[in-house]
């Protein structure tokens, strides 16, 4: 098995305080999380903490439940990181980790998402375009 990595960055025109709540935030989740452009978010839970749990839904309208995101917090440090572990309902069984950080350019944020244990090239591509729309998805929601 090959561990593919995905790092991207989106620098976001809100405070890191805004950006970091919409990442733990179910209502707000639900308005930019899903990973394709005409997607939806159809559910989101949150557990905020380490050991904390998350339950993410996301897919085609109007259900948004084609698929589903879930896991454990490891790191919870308000406002400057999150990591957690967790799957995604799909064809592998990879377990993956995933880490958020957020950096304070005053009225603006650098959010930089990683994530690994990606298991095959598919997966990885799936999941790089899913984040680079994601990221754009949430600058969208938070600067309009």
């Amino acid at each position: 098995m090959t561990d593919r990595t995905i790092t991207l960055s989106q620098t976001i025109n809100a405070t890191i305080e805004t950006v970091f709540n919409a990442w733990v935030t179910p209502e707000i989740l639900k308005t930019w999380y899903a990973p394709v452009e005409d997607w939806v978010v159809g559910h989101a839970e949150v557990e905020p903490g380490v050991g904390g749990h998350y339950r993410i839904s996301f897919g085609p309208p109007p259900s948004g439940d084609a698929y589903t995101e879930e896991g454990t917090y490891t790191v919870f440090e308000p406002v400057q990181r999150l990591a957690w572990t967790g799957t995604v309902t799909d064809d592998t069984d990879d377990i993956l980790e995933f880490t958020a950080t957020f950096e304070s350019l005053g009225e603006r944020t650098i959010v930089t998402v990683t994530e690994t244990g990606l298991s095959t090239a598919e997966a990885f591509d799936d999941h790089t375009g899913g984040w680079s729309t994601a990221l754009a998805q949430l600058g969208a929601v938070l600067e309009s």
